[in-house]
């Protein structure tokens, strides 16, 4: 009478019946393969947002250790249209289970009040994490250690002023306007805030190349490209006298199509 269907002779809720990719013949592999964004689950769609986002981290408890999955679930563009979860997998997982602080610029939706998917897989992946996001926008992203703050990302002194607040931080990701100058903005801003041993990333960076976001062609000034290539200097500053080149404290760097880490020296 609940709904409820017996395997094994015990109860099992209708939401454990559901797939996490809604389709035949498409597992989290399909999906990828297709860069489609997965159809909505329409048992969730029944569910107001907040309920949404607790039956969400409800059915991410089984696969909390599978970035990609988990990206299919919450239904982030880093999973089905970017295939940026594998990279994050790799850099990220010897954190997971450590009590650390992540922010992420831009939560996604736009104007809406509306988007945090990606907010949520970090909440779901790290379970002992603080997950900030940072939006031009107001939003609400409901669950626990979700935090939100309005404000740009273009400002550096409110940037500042946010790293002091919530830092010092384990991982920043800048998903946020993809224009140049912003990403030079707050990578200025924020890596100070980064722990030794952090990591920086930058996503979509194919924006470098596109005039609407200050891009061009290869070789273009103030772009996550040009700031991405300027930082191999930095991987290397050992090797020239320092006071020459502007340099920052990184000591890898992992560059992938549309997306980039930056590790910070320990």
């Amino acid at each position: 009478g609940d709904g409820r269907t017996r395997r094994g002779g015990a109860a099992v809720h209708p939401l454990r019946r559901l797939p996490l990719v809604n389709v035949p013949g498409h597992g989290a592999a399909g999906w990828l393969a297709t860069r489609r964004r997965p159809p909505p689950n329409p048992l969730l769609q029944r569910l107001s947002r907040e309920h949404q986002f607790l039956a969400r981290r409800l059915l991410a408890l089984p696969i909390r250790r599978d970035l990609t999955r988990l990206g299919l679930l919450f239904q982030t563009d880093k999973a089905w249209r970017h295939d940026y979860m594998r990279h994050y997998q790799r850099h990220l997982a010897p954190l997971r289970r450590e009590a650390i602080v992540l922010l992420e610029i831009g939560v996604g939706g736009y104007k809406i009040a509306e988007g945090g998917a990606s907010l949520g897989v970090w909440q779901s992946y790290f379970p002992r994490g603080r997950i900030h996001g940072l939006d031009v926008h107001e939003k609400h992203v409901p669950g626990p250690r979700i935090t939100v703050h309005q404000g740009s990302q273009a400002d550096e002194d409110s940037l500042r002023a946010l790293g002091e607040r919530i830092g010092p931080l384990d991982v920043v990701i800048d998903d946020g306007s993809h224009v140049g100058r912003h990403i030079i903005t707050s990578f200025t801003a924020l890596f100070p805030y980064l722990k030794p041993g952090g990591w920086y990333i930058i996503e979509d960076m194919e924006t470098a190349y596109v005039p609407f976001f200050g891009g061009g062609p290869p070789g273009e000034p103030n772009t996550s490209v040009q700031l991405t290539k300027d930082l191999v200097d930095s991987v290397n500053r050992s090797c020239f006298e320092a006071s020459t080149t502007v340099t920052w404290d990184v000591d890898e760097l992992h560059v992938y199509e549309q997306i980039a880490f930056m590790h910070k020296a320990a």
